[in-house]
């Protein structure tokens, strides 16, 4: 019984590495082509695979429309204020950024589920890790912060509460399919 735990175990860690892995290399892909029909397709590949393989279902769908959602209306409110410039003009934000959303939304439940139940250390990494995505995607991109200074701190104080809030929900979403679960037959109590 110690060994299928252990294989337990190590297969949802294996998972959470290549669902970090599938994010960063959609993210990049988008940030690089800066396509509008590109990042689309884009989007739809990298939807196709994680459903494929990391099969999360309705709650994680649900998770990912949401995120996506809420992500535009971010996004449009930080270029249409002023924050973000594209190509030195205050511009709706672009289709291609919008694109991130749904990609970053999947990994709410695998790679960045540790920070579910750690909400002050999510804030924390919410606040030094979402301007720094920002900064990378600036330095690859014709997206700029209008100002280098506070751009940075508007998006890092952003991300410090936008971040835990959506793992909160991300948790609750994955709380209520293990309570489904509990009712199928009983495979994983072999695993316990």
């Amino acid at each position: 019984m110690t060994s299928l735990k252990a294989r337990y175990w190590q297969t949802f860690a294996s998972s959470r590495v290549a669902n970090a892995m599938l994010f960063n290399l959609s993210w990049f892909a988008i940030l690089v082509t800066q396509s509008s029909i590109i990042a689309p397709v884009i989007v739809v590949l990298h939807l196709l695979a994680h459903f494929r393989f990391m099969d999360k279902r309705r709650g994680e769908l649900l998770l990912v429309v949401g995120v996506t959602v809420c992500g535009a209306v971010i996004d449009q409110a930080l270029f249409l204020t002023g924050v973000f410039k594209l190509a030195g003009q205050i511009a709706p934000a672009p289709l291609w950024m919008t694109c991130l959303w749904p990609v970053f939304a999947t990994t709410l439940m695998h790679a960045f589920d540790g920070f579910q139940h750690r909400l002050v250390l999510a804030a924390l990494f919410g606040a030094v890790g979402g301007p720094l995505s920002y900064l990378a995607g600036v330095g690859l991109t014709s997206v700029a912060f209008a100002s280098p200074l506070w751009g940075p701190v508007i998006v890092g104080v952003l991300w410090a509460s936008v971040f835990p809030l959506m793992l909160t929900i991300s948790a609750r979403l994955n709380r209520d399919r293990d309570a489904l679960q509990s009712w199928e037959p009983p495979v994983r109590q072999a695993l316990d």
